[in-house]
């Protein structure tokens, strides 16, 4: 017979929290055992109880802070505690960015033993109403008697009951009151489990998930409301390919490259970064670190739709882009044509597959430019060590994955850090994108 789990009590009792966890909850022993505290920061004392239920095990609620940091500060949303969207906006802004750093920077040290030549200031843009792509929750509660939109609450299993959000773009923001008046206005209000935005630099547009054929009135409900509020529809019946445009009929998502006059067009689905703002710096400090020159032919893995490819082909002598999707390889020589680019071109690619046999590693290469997801580059690292490339760039969203292989490169294969810093792309957040430069060694 298994040893019977000691019974937790519902008092409360009082905790020294010590650090934040990789989700930003504090972070306390008690008893012997180690507890995440919701809403608490490091150095605090606070008052908590325990929260039951399998998915909470470990984890406790903050009522009280007894003796507050001097990093704490006031939220600004009234939803901030219960709603997932953001969990630090108890934290000040230099406390965060200083403590992205620190996880990056401990990263490198604890996977890799290593550590870059110099330490690049912190990317910042727009800390409120910055996110132009989210997905929303849509769920029909008949104990309340309506609709329910926003993100979910932090346990993961109902939706939060919101009525404002100051990290959506404020053309959304703004309407969370519409959209959710027009969900409860449609007859299919119970069969929309999810609402995607999308927004370009000029237009926003809802993706609206709907497990059922939609009636007349419905879509006429969903025209109006296009047509009234400015923000398109698209309607999406089963998987990705099912996704048409409802209204207007002339909506086109775009976002620009400013400082390079660069335009891209892009489907509602297609990735692009969550801060277009801060997406702007960040191919600018790209520029400026790989150094593009009329001689260079450039290779950007993980390219996407071209958000670093066809910058680079700005000043470059040739660039290629690979990206394992069909579409956004589409879109990205779509997108190079509309801006006039001839010295660029795409390719599609499994790139965690041998890539001996594709028609992209041939090419002289001497610079690359690597924007993997979380699982990083790994399988890449050895064709890189063997051609002539002597400058990467890697943008990383996983300082854990970048940290791995930046200690491939450095201790494997000759390279040499030459820098490295965070690109705060989510504000209140936990996560972080990180830059790091590796030029090979030629002594």
């Amino acid at each position: 017979m298994g040893r019977r789990r000691k019974k937790l009590s519902d008092q409360p009792f009082d905790l020294d929290i010590v650090s934040l966890d990789s989700k930003g909850m504090g972070v306390a022993e008690h008893e012997g055992k180690k507890l995440r505290v919701y809403d608490a920061l490091p150095g605090e004392k606070v008052t908590v109880r325990h929260l039951f239920g399998r998915s909470q095990r470990g984890k406790v609620e903050t009522l009280e802070v007894l003796e507050s940091s001097a990093d704490r500060v006031t939220p600004r949303c009234p939803h901030f505690g219960y709603c997932g969207g953001c969990s630090l906006q108890h934290l000040s802004m230099d406390a965060q960015l200083a403590r992205k750093q620190d996880v990056l920077f401990q990263c490198f040290e604890q996977v890799a033993q290593i550590e870059p030549d110099s330490v690049y200031p912190p990317m910042s843009g727009p800390l409120w109403n910055y996110r132009r792509k989210a997905r929303l929750s849509v769920r029909d509660v008949a104990a309340k008697g309506r609709v329910l939109v926003g993100f979910r609450e932090r346990n993961g299993r109902f939706v939060a009951d919101m009525n404002e959000c100051h990290i959506l773009r404020s053309e959304i923001a703004d309407s969370l009151a519409a959209i959710t008046e027009l969900m409860e206005s449609l007859e299919c209000r119970g069969s929309i489990p999810q609402i995607e935005v999308a927004c370009g630099d000029q237009q926003c547009a809802l993706i609206i998930r709907h497990l059922e054929e939609l009636s007349e009135a419905d879509t006429d409900r969903m025209r109006s409301f296009a047509q009234e509020s400015g923000i398109g529809i698209f309607l999406q019946s089963a998987g990705p390919d099912s996704i048409v445009l409802l209204a207007p009929e002339d909506l086109q998502l775009e976002f620009t490259i400013e400082p390079l006059a660069l335009k891209f067009h892009f489907e509602p689905l297609d990735f692009a970064q969550v801060n277009g703002e801060l997406n702007q710096k960040m191919v600018m400090r790209a520029m400026e670190l790989l150094d593009p020159q009329a001689e260079d032919h450039i290779l950007d893995l993980f390219c996407g739709l071209g958000n670093f490819t066809l910058p680079l082909a700005t000043r470059a002598g040739q660039v290629v882009g690979v990206e394992g999707s069909e579409e956004m390889v589409e879109r990205g020589g779509s997108n190079a044509r509309l801006n006039g680019l001839n010295n660029v071109s795409f390719h599609a690619a499994d790139l965690y597959q041998s890539c001996e046999s594709a028609p992209w590693p041939d090419g002289d290469y001497n610079k690359v430019l690597l924007d993997p997801p979380r699982s990083g580059a790994l399988e890449l690292l050895p064709w890189i060590a063997a051609a002539k490339v002597s400058r990467v760039l890697y943008i990383s969203c996983n300082p854990e994955t970048l940290a791995r292989d930046a200690g491939i490169l450095v201790n494997q294969y000759g390279f040499r850090m030459h820098g490295a810093g965070i690109i705060n792309m989510f504000p209140h957040t936990p996560h972080s994108e990180a830059i790091a430069l590796f030029e090979r060694n030629t002594d």
